[in-house]
């Protein structure tokens, strides 16, 4: 399985130009997401997470304490922010915090394909 920031980076290509993409990687603000989009309707921060999905139960996001605090601060706030789960199996958009704890179960619907993933995204943002 590729590394997180390799699929990230796949996801990415799929993303036009008339999204704004920032991939963040700051060693002084933990916690922060891995990644924000502003298009033509709203702005949206996306945290990453590549596992491997099980067979039998939930996959809960391995969030970190930090990662919570930010994500869910962040949404309370107004913000839109999701946290997407890269698996081998397909992509799990998780979009408020109730979904980040609980996480998805083998069987949920999932997107199979990055340009999948980079067009939902395109979607929210742009409208």
């Amino acid at each position: 399985m590729a590394t997180e920031s390799e699929r990230i980076s796949s996801i990415h290509k799929y993303i036009s130009n008339d999204v704004l993409v920032w991939k963040i990687h700051d060693n002084y603000h933990r916690g922060i997401a891995d990644a924000y989009y502003s298009g033509k309707k709203q702005d949206l921060w996306i945290e990453y997470k590549s596992q491997i999905m099980t067979k039998k139960r939930r996959l809960t996001p391995r969030l970190s304490s930090l990662q919570r605090v930010w994500l869910r601060r962040q949404y309370e706030l107004g913000r839109q922010v999701w946290v997407i789960i890269l698996t081998d199996v397909g992509h799990y958009i998780l979009k408020n915090p109730d979904d980040w704890e609980r996480g998805p179960l083998p069987w949920d619907p999932c997107l199979a394909k990055y340009r999948l993933v980079a067009e939902a995204i395109q979607e929210h943002v742009n409208g």
